[in-house]
């Protein structure tokens, strides 16, 4: 069932996160045609845009993707939803697939 719904004003999108066992299913709906989820759908179509995997340590995941040759689309990581830091890897250095490494803020 849907547990939370949440818009990411900075990348200008609403999300939706649904609980299917262990695993999370995040919804992405568009709230501006500049954003890059609309640039996705008008190119695209609708589908599977990412899969992300939750990591203990981002920054460190960040260095030992980059140390084994992946480039990532983000220096830093950036506040995403659901209370998480999160960067990308590119689909060109993933077999084609966009991932997501994301990490729960901890306050």
């Amino acid at each position: 069932s849907n547990y939370k719904v949440e818009e990411v004003e900075s990348e200008h999108v609403k999300t939706a996160f649904f609980k299917a066992g262990e695993s999370k299913i995040e919804l992405l709906e568009a709230t501006a045609p500049e954003s890059a989820i609309a640039k996705y759908v008008e190119k695209r179509g609708e589908g599977i845009h990412h899969i992300a995997f939750e990591v203990e340590d981002i920054y460190a995941e960040m260095e030992r993707m980059r140390a084994q040759g992946y480039q990532l689309l983000n220096d830093q990581p950036k506040r995403g939803a659901d209370n998480k830091l999160v960067c990308f890897i590119h689909p060109k250095t993933a077999n084609g697939v966009l991932v997501e490494l994301c990490q729960t803020i901890r306050e």
